[in-house]
């Protein structure tokens, strides 16, 4: 007797505890923030910064409101066939619901290579057996 109605119990708290995780999530924030891209006249040189990159850009959110602040950018890829600049940029709101977009600018092929790019010298510390800037590996004595 005393074991049905321990089993009675735990179903029963079971049930409860199933439709508070239920209302839980359904009342959590899955909503991902958005970007908002105003028109910016730059060009991607060797002197442009992330602060710059982020000029003309806004993240809301419908739960947290204005994100601006929180965007980060997470890369900067060179084509330097196109003259252009893939700028990705990431966004979190406070739930932890991430946005990531790319914007496209010109580049200034020629400053970057004379003057150098700061990610350059960067990845050049991490990974020092890679030849950077060779054309191949018979070039550098490999």
């Amino acid at each position: 007797m005393r074991g049905n109605i321990l089993g009675i119990f735990f179903s029963i708290l079971s049930g409860v505890l199933i439709v508070l995780i239920v209302v839980a999530y359904g009342r959590s924030d899955r909503t991902a923030p958005e970007f908002r891209f105003s028109v910016l006249d730059m060009v991607y040189n060797s002197r442009t910064t992330d602060s710059d990159l982020i000029n003309g850009i806004a993240a809301y959110d419908s739960k947290d409101g204005e994100l601006t602040d929180r965007i980060v950018v997470e890369k900067v890829v060179l084509n330097r066939d196109k003259s252009t600049a893939v700028v990705y940029y990431a966004v979190a709101d406070f739930s932890g619901n991430v946005t990531k977009q790319s914007r496209v600018f010109p580049a200034d092929i020629d400053d970057i290579d004379n003057n150098g790019d700061s990610s350059d010298i960067i990845e050049e510390g991490l990974f020092p057996n890679l030849n950077v800037g060779s054309k191949s590996g018979a070039e550098s004595g490999n």
